[in-house]
Formats: structure tokens, sequence, C-alpha cells
């Protein structure tokens, strides 16, 4: 955060926006002290625990729809270090390998902090190769992991302005830059979401909510410099990404969700990847793009719920338990 002033007012658009959703959410933070960093996270609803892990460059609050229509979830909605209240990682000479002992401890740290037993994670682009390397290296605090959109797996593509981030003057031009209502249209198109700001399918407290993450948190400069060490021009470097050795390596169900119209990878690719997970569902969203909930909300609740049902079920077949 760059000031008290500032912090204040993104905490005041955060909060209209879960009250626009009919929510109060809870605030939690999660030390992790091998880091020595703060991870701060939203907490709401009763039932199975699950975290919501977001994409590049977001915050948590991009879930908030969707947890609005989610019944019986505890729903721990966690913001990146870096992103919106959480405190910054350094990522500059950071290695592959590192940043997966680096995600393997923040995430262990909020899973031990929210739950005493398996969580389910639900996880955006980004946030995707962070429930990966989760459930694939800690496999005993995942009960399930359900990939919306399309995650960070080897062969996604980075579409053209993604690229461009990886440059330092770009990145630091996106850095500095206050997003506005034009931004934002360009940017849902370029995801494969259209006009949907134009045709009001967005809440204007979710724009506002978008417009505080920019302009009054760090967020962008912060996922600017994850981006510029984790990619290139040409894509993803390697190793910065879920590989298919994890996705085959998963011992809990996953759920794979793709949008029609998302750019960063074609159903197709997405349904190739979940191939390779013992325990798959795939399933497409018609009509949706990168960020599949935020064009659906409701049906996408349901899609989560009949899922976690019927792993639910199956569980119970063969005598219960993860």
């Amino acid at each position: 955060m760059s000031s008290t002033g500032s912090e204040q007012r993104y905490r005041e658009a955060e909060a209209a926006m879960w009250a626009h959703h009919g929510m109060e959410p809870t605030e939690r933070w999660v030390e992790a002290e091998d880091l020595g960093i703060r991870v701060h996270a939203n907490e709401h609803g009763q039932g199975r625990p699950s975290i919501f892990i977001h994409g590049t460059p977001t915050a948590g609050g991009v879930f908030v729809p969707l947890v609005g229509q989610l019944t019986g979830v505890r729903a721990v909605v966690v913001d990146r270090p870096g992103c919106a209240l959480s405190e910054p990682l350094d990522y500059r000479g950071m290695s592959p390998d590192r940043a997966r002992e680096v995600i393997e401890i923040w995430m262990s740290r909020l899973v031990e902090a929210v739950s005493d037993e398996p969580v389910d994670l639900v996880a955006s682009s980004a946030g995707g190769f962070v429930a990966l390397v989760l459930a694939a290296h800690r496999p005993e605090l995942v009960r399930s992991v359900a990939l919306l959109g399309a995650p960070a797996v080897e062969g996604m593509n980075l579409p053209v302005w993604m690229r461009m981030a990886t440059f330092a003057p770009v990145a630091n031009a996106v850095a500095r830059h206050d997003v506005n209502k034009g931004d934002l249209r360009r940017s849902f198109k370029s995801m494969g979401h259209g006009d949907l700001v134009a045709k009001g399918g967005i809440s204007q407290a979710d724009l506002e909510w978008r417009y505080a993450l920019s302009r009054d948190t760090d967020t962008y400069a912060h996922d600017m410099q994850m981006m510029r060490q984790a990619a290139t021009w040409r894509g993803p470097r390697p190793g910065w990404v879920a590989t298919t050795d994890e996705i085959e390596s998963l011992t809990v169900p996953s759920l794979w969700v793709a949008g029609d119209n998302d750019p960063f990878a074609t159903p197709d690719r997405i349904r190739e990847w979940a191939s390779h997970a013992p325990d798959a569902t795939f399933t497409v969203m018609e009509g949706s793009g990168h960020q599949p909930w935020i064009d659906r909300p409701a049906a996408h609740a349901r899609v989560l719920e009949d899922w976690w049902a019927s792993i639910g079920r199956m569980q119970e077949a063969e005598g219960g338990g993860h």
C-alpha cells in the first residue's frame, strides 16, 4: 500500500463490492514467517473450507460474484502476495524451483490457519499454477482442485498485451497507470468477455473495486515484476507454469472449466491438459472468457456445487475420506 489514505479508499471499495453481493466477510491475516510476509484473505460462509486463488494482475475480490452464489461453502478468498492488501515478495532473480518452495510455504500456512482438514482449491489463471503446485507437492492439504478458465500450464498462450508487459518500459507504465472504464472494456474484450461492461454485466460496485485495485494498491507493480521474471515476449519461461508431471501426479479430483472464448487456451487444449490428471472432470462454459464465472456467476456456482457433491458421493462409496 502506498499510503494510509490509499488503503482506506481501497478497503471502502472492497467492502462496498462485498455488500453489493449481500455479504460482509471476515478479514483474516496469515503470517508466512519463513518469507517475512503477511497474506490477506476475506472469509465468508459456512461449510466445506475452500480457498479461492486469483490470476494476474488482480486480487481475490474478482471471485466475489461467484462466492455470493455459493451455498454450503466457507470461502476463503485470498490475495496472492503483493496483490491488494497482501505483503509482497521480491521475485527478482527467483528460480522456478524457489517459486514452488515459496508457494508451498505461504499456501500451507494459509491452509493450516483456516482448516484442520484438507481444503478445496478454486483457482484461475496464475492461481492455477499455485493450486496445482500445492496439490502436487502437498497433497495432504488438498481435497480437490477446480481450475476456472485456462490455468497457467505448459502450453498456455499469453495474449499480446501480457507479452508486452514483460518489457520494463511497458511494465512500468502499466504499474503507474490508473485503470479507467475504457481500459476495463478493452481488458474484458481481450480476455474473451466481449462487451460485458457495456451491457452492464458487471455492477458499478465491482467496477469501482477494480479501479481502486489499480489506483490505491501496488498490485499492478508487484504482478508486473512477477511477469517479467516468469515470462518473455515469447511466452512463459520454462518452469514458471505447472508441468505435465505435476498434473499427472495429482492424487485428488480436479475440475477443468473451459471458457469457449478464452484467449489463453482453447477448450481442446484444456481438455488435453485435463486428460493427464488421474481423476479429472472437464466442462465447457459457452459464451465465457478467461474468467468464466463472471459471465454467469449463478450457473458457474451450480457447476462447482454439483461437482463437489459428485466427488463426495464417490468418496463415500469408496469408504470415505481424502
